[in-house]
């Protein structure tokens, strides 16, 4: 992939200010760098990132990454590769497929915006990013319908509940130390989508903490478990 002459590379700070000045990121966009962070070693495929991201092909991971760097590139006035994305990535040929390696001054720069712990790439319709009266659940159009959620329910959640889940009691800071730290999702017992309006949330009766593999369980049937039914399934086969 042909290189194109520029100047020495923005440092972070100066990507911060070009992430700033894009505005409020799409939730695609923000999905796509989440997920780029988490990769192993930084680094990803545009055919992984399209399974990730659920895209039927890897051209659409490709254009919408691709677009975002486009926006970060004229803010920037830096683009140092044919390819618009080499601004945000840099590439490496392995046996036979691009990969894409997050710039460490990208990298850096969402760590300081911070944007890697919405991982916030949830997967879960009810994971809170991560009301006193908190309101949430105002819709947002998108490709369908999405629905706002206030990061303060969650924290508000995990200080009454702890960090443990509430239906198998694990801890990720228990178990992983310092990368666990601080880590759990937040399940709201009646989905908002389901409400498809504004209201008033309770982090205390409204939410509970659960680990991923709880959250995935809970949300395997539709209408999702009920609390008392996930519990109660848990506990017959104790």
């Amino acid at each position: 992939m042909p290189t194109i002459a520029s100047s020495n590379p923005p440092d972070f700070q100066q990507y911060v200010a070009a992430f700033q000045a894009i505005g409020k990121l799409k939730d695609d966009h923000l999905q796509i760098l989440q997920i780029h962070y988490h990769a192993h070693e930084q680094t990803i495929t545009a055919k992984q990132l399209a399974q990730a991201m659920g895209y039927s092909h890897h051209a659409t991971a490709n254009m919408m990454y691709g677009r975002l760097a486009r926006w970060v590139s004229e803010k920037l006035n830096y683009n140092p590769e044919l390819e618009k994305l080499g601004t945000l990535v840099t590439f490496e040929k392995r046996e036979g497929e691009w990969h894409w390696i997050l710039r460490p001054e990208v990298s850096q720069a969402l760590q300081v915006l911070g944007w890697i712990e919405r991982n916030t790439v949830s997967l879960f319709p009810d994971e809170v990013d991560s009301t006193e009266v908190f309101r949430e659940g105002a819709v947002r159009q998108v490709t369908v319908n999405a629905y706002e959620r206030d990061p303060r329910a969650r924290q508000k959640c995990i200080d009454y509940y702890g960090l443990n889940c509430s239906v198998c009691n694990f801890n990720f800071g228990e178990t992983f130390g310092q990368l666990g730290k601080g880590f759990i999702h937040v399940h709201h017992l009646c989905p908002i989508s389901e409400i498809g309006e504004e209201y008033e949330v309770d982090p205390v009766k409204d939410l509970r903490p659960v680990c991923p593999n709880c959250h995935a369980m809970i949300h395997r049937r539709s209408p999702p478990l009920s609390f008392e039914e996930i519990i109660k399934l848990k506990k017959s086969l104790e």
